[in-house]
């Protein structure tokens, strides 16, 4: 599929377009802004009047002076609250503009298929959510309220040049094509740095991220030196760039600013040799040189934030391209599930962007209420198979029945509802016990409590300092393996799922443990359909049917019994365990 463009133009329309909910509030703050304005180019022109007077009547008299002193600290009074103003409402609009982004990309992000985590650290989705969101508030707090109040500005003065003198205001006026030039010169070459700047933030945030999660790793095998020189190249190629950036805001916009004030010089120079002192009075020469400090303010303003609206461009190019990217797409089937019957029909499956086809021609009827075992060597497929079931991925080909209804026709909050998995690493939040099983779902008190006994875990909260309200540490550190898994299946038990599936559930927990999960799997197993993944065959002996894969494919089928009687790949798998088990 061909990528969408993302042109500068295109990002800053779209960006502006997010302003049409706050319509009334962008209009106010701009009358702000010409307000602000007009109280501040004031001042040029009283003076002018003032002077012009002093010429003409050749007396200076003290109540003009004090009347003079008034207006002025009035209109610098009036100016500064002004100014305020518009700061505090622009903020607070950029503020509710980027809090709508970033709501808006968590929303996104938790509809993106699987794929998408499989293909790209989760530190880069981060760093999407909120440093590039900060460039965009950057964006709509200092850029675009600068720009409205620099372009005001330099309309009402160079409209005053106009009717003051037109043939000075000409001159002045020469200068706006120079700027438009160097602008766009400066995106031309700045755009394609940033996005490599960007980049390499993006890579060093995973980096550091992956060090913080894998530094007993790190420091088991005394890889140290090496990632630390891996930060080194990061920082360096980082560095490089932003130096390219430097030295391209200093050919282009530094030597701008004189530029601007050589201009402004020749343009009195010109003024003076050109025109006759007698046609120009010395108040209007007075008020130009001050008008055009003023003409000179605005361009600097704008040239001086081209990096920054370089950088809010390229964020806001990563953040569309996350917003517009396709979402999981469900059924509309909303009614609950009658039963957890489950059909798998010629069911093929590749990954995305892979050639190599891990599921061939899958055919499983599963019966309600029945427990099944997925087993076979690392790789041949079976969490894979799971996560089919779970709707986590399309398959390649065939039909995925659930309910005896197609699988792709069934809505998310659907299969969410009848369909758990109690994960080999349950993810243990940092809250409190009660949370941490109720997940914020509409569940009581009472019932979470019941599922915590019920799960066995009475043992663990009398333990607990604060009981069912103690923090848990972050990730579950302070818990055992075998309290983890008993956490994520109380979090099934109040939900009671039509299909539950344990995915190596058993399989790095002590016997104690196992044998409490077992127990609580027989009372399951009465209610729900039951899935086990199981490397530890001693777990699955007592299953319905035992399913075993091999390269992606089903090679045998049955009970326990069945299976050691064929003497094929399950009995060498049992016999194997059985003899290691013995040593």
């Amino acid at each position: 599929m061909e990528e969408k463009q993302y042109s500068s133009w295109k990002i800053i329309k779209r960006l502006l377009s997010y302003y049409s909910k706050k319509k009334h509030l962008l209009l106010f703050s701009c009358t702000l802004i010409f307000l602000s304005t007009i109280t501040e180019i004031s001042s040029p022109i009283i003076l002018s009047n003032f002077i012009n007077n002093i010429l003409k009547n050749r007396i200076v008299k003290i109540e003009s002076i004090i009347f003079l002193t008034i207006y002025f600290i009035t209109l610098q009074l009036l100016s500064s609250l002004f100014n305020y103003l518009y700061s505090i409402y622009f903020s607070k609009i950029s503020t509710d503009i980027v809090q709508e982004l970033r709501i808006k990309m968590v929303e996104i992000a938790l509809k993106q298929p699987m794929k998408i985590f499989d293909q790209k650290p989760i530190s880069s989705i981060v760093t999407k959510i909120t440093s590039d969101t900060e460039s965009i508030k950057e964006f709509y707090e200092v850029i675009v309220s600068s720009f409205i109040k620099s372009f005001i500005l330099f309309s009402i003065i160079l409209t005053t040049m106009f009717i003051l003198e037109w043939r000075m205001a000409l001159i002045s006026s020469i200068i706006v094509p120079i700027i438009i030039i160097i602008i766009t010169t400066h995106q031309y070459y700045s755009k394609p740095i940033i996005k490599k700047i960007k980049y390499s933030l993006s890579k060093l945030n995973n980096t550091i991220s992956e060090i913080i999660n894998g530094i007993a790793i790190i420091q088991q095998f005394n890889q140290e030196k090496n990632f630390i020189k891996k930060i080194k190249i990061i920082n360096n190629i980082n560095y490089s760039n932003n130096m390219k950036m430097l030295k391209i805001d200093g050919l282009l916009l530094r030597p701008l600013l004189n530029l601007i004030s050589s201009i402004i010089l020749s343009v009195i120079i010109l003024i003076i040799k050109l025109f006759p002192t007698e046609i120009i009075k010395i108040s209007i020469l007075h008020t130009f040189i001050n008008y055009l400090r003023y003409l000179n303010e605005p361009i600097v303003v704008i040239a001086n934030q081209q990096s920054l609206l370089q950088q809010a461009i390229v964020s806001s190019e990563r953040i569309f391209r996350f917003i517009d990217s396709p979402i999981q797409i469900y059924g509309k089937y909303t009614d609950p599930l009658k039963s957890g019957k489950i059909k798998l029909h010629n069911i093929c499956f590749s990954y995305p962007n892979t050639k190599k086809t891990i599921l061939k021609n899958i055919n499983i009827n599963i019966p309600d209420k029945s427990c099944i075992a997925l087993v076979g060597k690392t790789g041949s497929g079976k969490t894979t198979l799971s996560n089919l079931i779970l709707g986590h991925y399309p398959t390649t080909s065939g039909i995925l029945y659930i309910d005896d209804k197609p699988i792709n026709s069934l809505s998310n909050e659907t299969l969410r509802k009848n369909i758990s998995i109690v994960q080999q690493d349950p993810t243990i939040l940092y809250d409190n016990l009660i949370k941490n099983v109720s997940l914020n779902r509409n569940i009581t008190r009472e019932k979470v409590i019941q599922a915590l006994h019920q799960s066995q875990l009475k043992e663990l909260i009398d333990t607990l300092p604060n009981g069912y309200m103690s923090i848990l540490g972050q990730g579950g550190n302070n818990l055992s393996q075998g309290q983890k898994q008993l956490i994520g299946i109380a979090r099934i038990l109040v939900s009671n799922p039509k299909i539950l599936i344990f995915d190596e559930a058993t399989a790095s927990i002590d016997s104690e443990s196992e044998q409490k999960i077992q127990k609580i799997l027989s009372s399951i197993r009465k209610k729900s359909t039951v899935i086990i993944i199981a490397h530890r065959l001693s777990t699955i002996i007592d299953s319905d049917l035992i399913i075993v894969l091999d390269h992606g494919k089903i090679v045998e089928k049955g009970n326990h019994n069945q299976l050691l009687q064929k003497k094929g790949l399950y009995h060498t798998m049992y016999t194997y365990q059985n003899n290691n088990n013995s040593l």
